[in-house]
């Protein structure tokens, strides 16, 4: 009897469900209230979607400059549609689709658009490019904020033009320096492309001349000893420091690093611990520096060292005429990559044989002093360690 009862109702189920399948196929209905708003190499497109319970969003179809496909969607919360993609200022025609639960799309209302001039475009305008050491110092302005991939050449008079760098960011307000040049005078051109492939004319950024960069001559350096702590444990000299010797792995112990120990500093690393140099002339300009870990650790000639306990992470450089009034020049701190078992992926130990190096902002006019405060280790409360300073500029 149960079993007679149970058929009808479950044929009844079947056939609700099967009506619902069918009102799904039905297209839900246009949207409406459409309003465009031009943006910079695309537009904004509100509108109001139908009243249909089981619509989901708004899609918009489109052809951008360079004849790609694409679309944009809103969503139930959002009437707001974005289109990107273009690299022109003319009419472009969209067609914009209310879809539904099952995805079936609605008929499609037309709307004409006009983007504004493209956001490549005004950073190509925005470009400045100036000379500086060993190369040049490139600026824009990106008001988007969109990835932009900037194509940097240069030529100098009667030669050809030089193979393209490329430069990357998303960044509002960029400053990238350039080395490797010669200090012949060049002419600069740039082109700058999108996530979409457009691509600007190839402009001239005018002639500009890099400026001589040297090594800050470490060989009239000198140690400010009382204003220094104790460096020398074990072998770990403190004019190790700028010795122009990097430690190396396998070195047995007898590479060239400078160690400070708790033990010869009152029992305990009292941060920041101050390296106070006498660099021997009073008229040299610094630019950028480059700063080595220790690389061997004792009885380890198969490991690097590097992120280890013992070796600097955060230090600040200092600059001084009278070793008492001091002017920061620059403050960092390196990442710990260290996974729980204490691994370096490889890309950050090749990042420390190769040095940690740093561009300030604007070269820098030396005094006469300078101070490494190393305000940071990688956790060990008994040696801290570091293996090269040098400086580039001009003496």
């Amino acid at each position: 009897m149960n079993t007679k009862i149970l058929f009808p109702i479950l044929a009844l189920v079947l056939i609700l469900l099967a009506c619902g399948e069918e009102e799904n196929v039905m297209p839900p209905g246009k949207v409406s209230g459409v309003e465009v708003i031009p943006t910079n190499g695309g537009a904004k497109i509100i509108c109001q979607l139908p009243d249909d319970s089981d619509v989901l969003f708004a899609k918009a179809y489109y052809t951008n400059t360079l004849g790609q496909e694409l679309f944009a969607v809103s969503s139930l919360y959002n009437d707001t549609l974005y289109l990107k993609g273009y690299n022109d200022t003319e009419e472009h025609t969209v067609q914009v689709v209310a879809v539904n639960s099952s995805r079936i799309q609605s008929e499609p209302v037309e709307v004409k658009i006009r983007p504004l001039i493209s956001n490549i475009e005004m950073v190509k305008e925005s470009i400045e490019i100036m000379p500086e050491f060993g190369g040049v110092k490139i600026n824009w302005t990106n008001p988007a904020a969109d990835i932009v991939y900037t194509w940097l050449t240069y030529k100098e008079e009667g030669g050809e033009e030089s193979e393209p760098i490329y430069l990357s960011s998303s960044r509002k307000n960029e400053s990238l320096i350039v080395r490797g040049m010669t200090t012949n005078p060049k002419e600069f051109f740039v082109m700058v492309e999108d996530f979409y492939e457009n691509k600007t004319e190839k402009v001239t950024k005018g002639n500009h001349t890099p400026i001589f960069e040297e090594e800050i001559d470490k060989s009239l350096w000198t140690l400010v000893e009382n204003l220094s702590v104790d460096g020398n444990a074990h072998e770990g000299r403190t004019a190790h420091l700028w010795d122009g010797e990097m430690d190396y792995l396998g070195s047995n112990g007898q590479g060239s690093y400078a160690m400070i120990s708790r033990d010869n500093n009152g029992g305990q690393l009292n941060f920041p611990l101050d390296i106070v140099i006498d660099l021997g002339q009073d008229d040299a300009v610094v630019n950028r520096f480059t700063l080595w870990q220790r690389a061997y650790w004792y009885g380890n000639e198969t490991e690097y060292y590097y992120y280890q306990d013992e070796n600097f992470k955060a230090f600040r450089l200092y600059t001084s005429d009278d070793k008492v009034n001091w002017t920061l020049i620059a403050e960092h701190s390196l990442e710990d990559p260290r996974d729980s078992e204490g691994r370096v992926p490889e890309d950050y130990i090749k990042a420390a044989i190769e040095g940690h190096s740093y561009n300030l902002p604007s070269a820098v006019e030396l005094s006469r002093y300078l101070k490494l405060s190393i305000t940071e280790n990688f956790g060990s409360e008994i040696y801290v360690n570091v293996s090269e300073l040098t400086l580039y500029g001009s003496n």
